[in-house]
C-alpha cells in the first residue's frame, strides 16, 4: 500500500503547496485551457493536474515541474539554483571551505606530490 505523504507534511508546506497548486490552476485558466489540454501539453494526466492543483505533495516532483513549466512559472523557481541565497548555507560553505596548502618552495619535481 502506498503511503500517503500528506501524514507528514507540516501545515506551512500544506499551506504553501496548496498556494502553488491554486496559481498553477490560476495561470491554466487565464491561458483559457481546460484541464485536458493543460495536462495533454504538460505531459501528465488530467487526474495528476487535478491532484497538483489542490496541492497534493505526494505528486511526483516532475510532474510538478511539467506543470509549472506548462504554466509559465517555472521561471519562478530561478532564484532557488542561486547558492548565496540561502544565507545559511552559504556562511557555513565559507566557514567550512577547505583551505589548500601551501605550495613548498622546495619542491621542483612537478609530478612530486
Amino acid at each position: 500500500m502506498r503511503r500517503q505523504n500528506k501524514e507528514f507534511v507540516s501545515s506551512d508546506l500544506s499551506r504553501r503547496s496548496e498556494a502553488l497548486g491554486a496559481a498553477i490552476s490560476a495561470a491554466r485558466i487565464a491561458r483559457n485551457m481546460s484541464r485536458q489540454d493543460f495536462s495533454e501539453r504538460a505531459n501528465i494526466s488530467p487526474s495528476t493536474l487535478v491532484r497538483i492543483e489542490k496541492g497534493d505533495v505526494s505528486v511526483n516532483f516532475l510532474a510538478w515541474l511539467q506543470a509549472l513549466e506548462r504554466a509559465g512559472l517555472l521561471g519562478l523557481l530561478e532564484p532557488l539554483s542561486n547558492l548565496q541565497a540561502d544565507v545559511i548555507g552559504e556562511s557555513k560553505r565559507k566557514a567550512e571551505a577547505r583551505k589548500r596548502p601551501r605550495r613548498s618552495d622546495t619542491k621542483h619535481d612537478p609530478y612530486d606530490f
